[in-house]
């Protein structure tokens, strides 16, 4: 194997560290924001202004397109306080 081989099996390796690393963080992010879900769904909010304010928390951006279909990004980094 020579020089330049090594060096693309070791760009390679870089990536795919890094591709394993971000899907770990991805999958601790889904499971707090899952937690998160849990939590809120449990609650009953009555003052409207503190459920807009919760919901502004978990819910980073909607995107309602012309086709009538609508994508969400959750916001999967700042967990609510506990109480």
């Amino acid at each position: 194997m020579n020089n330049l081989q090594q060096q693309e099996l070791m760009v390679k390796k870089v990536d795919i560290i890094i591709a394993l690393e971000k899907r770990s963080n991805l999958a601790e992010h889904k499971e707090a924001f899952r937690k998160e879900v849990e939590r809120f769904k449990d609650l009953n909010i009555g003052d409207e202004q503190v459920l807009k304010q919760i919901l502004q928390r978990l819910i980073q951006s909607i995107k309602v397109f012309e086709s009538g279909k609508i994508k969400i990004n959750y916001n999967l980094s700042t967990p609510l306080p506990s109480y």
